[in-house]
């Protein structure tokens, strides 16, 4: 490596770093702001879905209403409790931090962007600002569908289902939370499905004549998959499954 290689290579890091350093104080900036914003945090968006005034209760209730107006479907709130000595306090940090992570993930894309746009061509620009869009819309998209559908139908089965009238559903708080992160980014990450058959054609690995060969098969397992990740509730399923089969014909559009 010559010297103008070895400048070229520390500049790189000294960039790098410097962009590195700014997303972490951003991170750190975002999670005191919702150190802040308890109430917000938790009462209007983590325990939100444990509410019967839910909005996707409400508006299920609203849809069952229409077809017979003697119908109740409107759920009661969720009971939940925190058995560990420092449970709450653990919650509060966690999710204050997911929180400032989300909050700065906006600057940080922004900071990556800083740091890769002076490599790349015009064209690439163009491309890797589009690819950047369809990721975010898939991705925001899939958590929304996690958070307004997936989470409340989950909860509300497992608060509805019962062995016995002896046991009393009361949930753990560690619990609830886990099943909101995860069904909210898991569905996040599910929606970025139609990217994978995407970057497969473009380096020649699969073909859409291939996955419209295979759309039975397909079909069948989506459906094991929505079941898997679901409570096994066959509503729920269905739900998830929908968008699952949506996201492949989308892929099978998006390849043609």
């Amino acid at each position: 490596m010559n010297t103008c290689e070895k400048q070229l290579f520390f500049y790189h890091v000294k960039e790098l770093r410097k962009r590195v350093v700014r997303s972490i104080i951003s991170i750190i900036i975002c999670t005191l702001y919702c150190f802040n914003k308890k109430k917000i945090i938790f009462e209007n968006i983590l325990f939100y879905p444990a509410k019967s005034n839910f909005i996707s209760y409400q508006f299920f209730y609203k849809i069952g209403l229409f077809f017979n107006p003697k119908i109740n479907i409107l759920p009661n709130n969720i009971c939940i409790q925190n058995i560990q000595l420092f449970g709450q306090f653990h919650i509060y940090l966690l999710i204050s931090l997911i929180g400032g992570i989300i909050l700065s993930f906006p600057f940080i894309c922004y900071e990556l962007w800083k740091f890769i746009k002076p490599g790349l061509s015009k064209k690439e620009r163009q491309n890797i600002k589009k690819f950047f869009f369809i990721f975010l819309s898939l991705f925001i998209i899939g958590l929304l569908f996690g958070y307004f559908i997936l989470s409340p139908f989950a909860i509300q089965f497992a608060d509805n289902f019962f062995i016995s009238e002896l046991p009393k559903n009361i949930f753990d708080l560690n619990d609830y939370v886990s099943i909101i992160i995860e069904s909210t980014l898991l569905m996040g990450i599910v929606f970025l499905f139609p990217i994978i058959p995407f970057f497969l054609k473009k380096i020649n690995i699969i073909k859409s004549g291939l996955l419209k060969k295979y759309r039975k098969h397909a079909f069948l397992i989506l459906f094991i998959i929505a079941s898997a990740i679901t409570t096994g509730d066959i509503i729920t399923t269905i739900i998830v499954f929908i968008p699952f089969y949506l996201l492949f014909e989308i892929s099978l559009l998006i390849i043609n």
